[in-house]
């Protein structure tokens, strides 16, 4: 054959060709999760289903960033990942910190024979179930994979194959056994876990396999002096499932991981026990309950509906269970790409940033409270660290880091210093959502334990950084960077200076709510500084600059400026507000990530511009969302950034909860105003709002809008104000909201306490009683 080749050239370079074309067909075939493209160049799978929650293919996408996750706010994985990641597991000194990566001992694969010609299989992730799903319908049987991380066990990552053999036409043919070949894939050992050699053991007559392991290196050697123990234990996977010819059965693989070895080997033990359908039962039973207090549907526009089930999917398997079978350990924060991801820089290794507060926070805490508590609590549990960045910077009060993970100590990567010193901004985002989740909740028991605490050395920080500028009588703040992170070590950034702004006032008001168990010293200090913060207004043009000195036509990275309209609602002028938009509109760079547009989108329907907000509203996603399993990316197509970008799915539901439904929230109200379809839509509702204990349903439709009401707290009795007259809000009642409104809910008084002023940029001493 040799000497055939050798004589015989052309043949043998055509020869050379085709293997190398064979070798690229299965590299592809057979591609693991470490394969990675920076930049898609072929046409995405087409999703099939024509359901709104489900997502479904027959051909996986090409690039694994694109695959779907699993999790349950304890453990999480990319589907047919070699990687699991664990909540509040991170390895690597301060800047190196990232998620620590668990070996995939769950990752069970069905033979490439089952997935290739000649048979089709179908992938479909069920976001109602939390579910992922491999269907391969064969000749004598059909074979069905379900992977999912269990809600109720959250150790839990689970993998059962199920076989349902076909009956034949004749009955008194003879089936032989079924065979399925599969094979477990968990990747190369741990670099960032010292795992130990697996162990076997029998349980309940089954091998079983345990490995316990340290966390290398400790992210801070002061607020974590030893590393992480973490033990995962799993089952046995043979290299061949059988089945007798007439009987259906189900296979159940399990891996649990925890850092307590007896946690995660007690509900391994649980789950080893349970039947397989019961197990799966279970399940689907917790995510059910999920939906049931609260959810978002779109009818009309089934790419919409899709996108919307898609992003809520990903936001609630990041966060913890409501109920589990092991204690909820800590809560350890919502990342920019989720609890599967956070491995690598791209995906922001995991880490907290203002992201949380501002991006994803919003529509969490409207519809789910308890959520957007759990988030807090993640801040609160760090606050001392947060005083000690403050005390070593030279500052008062808490400073919250820019980048923060397992200690909550500042973990900025080397590269990018500038970020944690000058980006001061997420400290005021952290107290625009205490803000909000008080508005919401009026939750006395989180102002007791810690609220109080939180928003005051908040406010003291600001007190420290505002100096005051004897020349203009205005209060400065120097040396910061506002979200538009290409110009940093600026003078009054005007985004900061409204967060800090707000930080002070709320800090007065949360003082008189706290005065009865709490003591803050002389309060109205942080209102008269409040007061006082310059305010970069530009007369001439009637608009705000990003900063003080900022040059106008000089581009910007993302939304800044415009963010004082909306989410802040900073008052101001209606033709400031539309400069503010259009100008910034012009100069922001096409290859910013994806929040901006939406924001510019909510603007443009609170300007009553519907045309313009469409368009805007269409670009925030059209080009972010990667099929078919509706996966967001940081940048538009074709570039990437992070993947399954959970920043860029909050501000998308912002435009659609804020933008298009009308929904503001205020200290004292919560607000509808021009509820509106989405684009393309006949019908978009928003069940489960919760407002002061209460759980409102809100319906828009083609011809009218309506406001069901499922339950009212008895300590916060509701009122409606409709325009004409006040509607007092029962459990079962439907209201019909006519017109444009504002239709304004409020309750009672809380407390006999002043409203924040909520403005600044006064260079003159505040007036008694604002």
């Amino acid at each position: 054959m040799w000497n055939f080749l050798v004589r015989n050239k052309q043949v043998a370079a055509m020869l050379a060709i085709l293997v190398a074309a064979a070798l690229v067909v299965i590299f592809m075939t057979t591609k693991g999760s470490s394969y990675s493209v920076v930049e898609r160049v072929a046409a995405e799978t087409e999703d099939v289903s024509n359901e709104a929650h489900i997502f479904s293919c027959n051909n996986l996408p090409s690039d694994d960033h694109f695959m779907p996750s699993i999790g349950n706010g304890h453990v999480a994985t990319n589907i047919f990942s070699d990687t699991v990641y664990m909540n509040g597991l991170y390895n690597g000194r301060k800047g190196e910190s990232r998620r620590a990566r668990i070996p995939a001992w769950a990752n069970v694969r069905l033979n490439s024979t089952l997935t290739h010609l000649p048979f089709k299989p179908v992938y479909s992730l069920d976001t109602k179930q939390g579910v992922f799903k491999v269907t391969v319908d064969r000749d004598r049987s059909v074979v069905t994979q379900r992977i999912y991380a269990h809600r109720y066990y959250t150790r839990a990552i689970i993998n059962q194959i199920q076989i349902r053999p076909k009956p034949h036409a004749d009955p008194n043919f003879i089936h032989k056994e079924i065979w399925i070949a599969i094979k477990l894939m968990p990747g190369p050992t741990s670099k960032d876990i010292d795992f130990q050699t697996p162990i076997p053991e029998i349980i309940d007559g089954r091998t079983v396999w345990r490995s316990c392991g340290k966390t290398r290196v400790s992210e801070d050697p002061v607020y974590q002096p030893l590393p992480v123990e973490v033990c995962a234990y799993w089952t046995s996977v043979p290299d061949h499932l059988v089945v007798p010819q007439h009987h259906s059965r189900v296979f159940t693989f399990i891996m649990t991981a925890d850092k307590n070895q007896t946690v995660a080997r007690e509900e391994f033990v649980r789950v080893l026990q349970e039947d397989g359908e019961d197990l799966y039962d279970k399940h689907l039973e917790a995510w059910q309950k999920l939906y049931s207090h609260a959810s978002m549907q779109i009818e009309g526009n089934l790419q919409l509906a899709k996108i919307v089930n898609g992003i809520w999917y990903y936001f609630l398997s990041s966060l913890p269970s409501e109920e589990s079978f092991s204690h909820q350990e800590r809560y350890y924060g919502l990342s920019p790409t989720g609890l599967a991801r956070g491995g690598t820089l791209d995906d922001y290794e995991g880490h907290n940033f203002w992201d949380t507060e501002m991006w994803m926070f919003p529509t969490i805490l409207l519809l789910y409270p308890r959520y957007g508590k759990k988030l807090l609590e993640y801040r609160l549990d760090n606050a001392y660290v947060a005083a000690e960045l403050a005390k070593i910077t030279g500052n008062k009060g808490y400073r919250f880091p820019w980048e923060s993970a397992y200690t909550g100590a500042e973990v900025t990567q080397p590269c990018c210093p500038e970020v944690a010193e000058f980006e001061q901004h997420v400290t005021g985002d952290v107290a625009f959502a205490a803000r909000q989740y008080l508005a919401a909740t009026r939750d006395e028991h989180w102002l007791q334990h810690g609220g109080c605490s939180i928003v005051t050395n908040i406010a003291e920080f600001w007190a420290s950084r505002a100096v005051i500028n004897y020349t203009t009588g205005f209060y400065d703040i120097e040396n910061v960077m506002g979200p538009d992170e290409e110009h940093s070590n600026v003078t009054n950034s005007v985004f900061t200076n409204v967060v800090a702004g707000y930080s002070l006032y709320l800090a007065e008001y949360v003082a008189c709510l706290c005065k009865s168990y709490y003591m803050a010293r002389e309060p109205e200090r942080w209102a008269d500084i409040a007061w006082s913060l310059a305010l970069p207004y530009d007369p001439v043009l009637d608009y705000h600059p990003e900063y003080e000195g900022y040059t106008r036509g000089e581009p910007i990275k993302q939304a800044d400026a415009v963010l004082l309209g909306f989410p802040l609602q900073y008052p101001m002028n209606v033709s400031t507000r539309a400069n503010d938009l259009a100008y910034y509109e012009a100069v922001t760079r096409e290859s910013g990530p994806a929040m901006t547009d939406s924001m510019h989108a909510v603007g443009m329907l609170q300007l009553d511009d519907a045309v313009h907000a469409e368009q805007l509203f269409n670009r925030s996603y059209m080009d972010n969302v990667r099929e078919p399993f509706k996966i967001w990316s940081e940048l538009r197509s074709p570039n990437v950034g992070a993947v399954n970008f959970l920043t860029g799915m909050g501000g998308f539901l912002q435009s659609l909860v804020f933008g298009y439904a009308g929904i503001s929230l205020n200290l004292d109200t919560l607000k509808i105003t021009k509820p509106q379809l989405p684009p393309a839509s006949t019908k978009f509702t928003i069940k489960g709002i919760k407002y002061l204990g209460a759980s409102l349903t809100l319906d828009i439709g083609d011809s009218d809008t309506t406001l069901k009401v499922s339950g009212v707290d008895e300590n916060w009795p509701l009122i409606m104000d409709n325009g004409k007259y006040n509607v007092t809000l029962v459990p079962g009642m439907t209201v019909t909201l006519k017109g444009q409104g504002p239709f304004v809910i409020r309750s009672v008084p809380w407390k006999d306490c002043q409203q924040p002023a909520d403005t600044i940029g006064h260079n003159y001493l505040r007036p008694i009683g604002t």
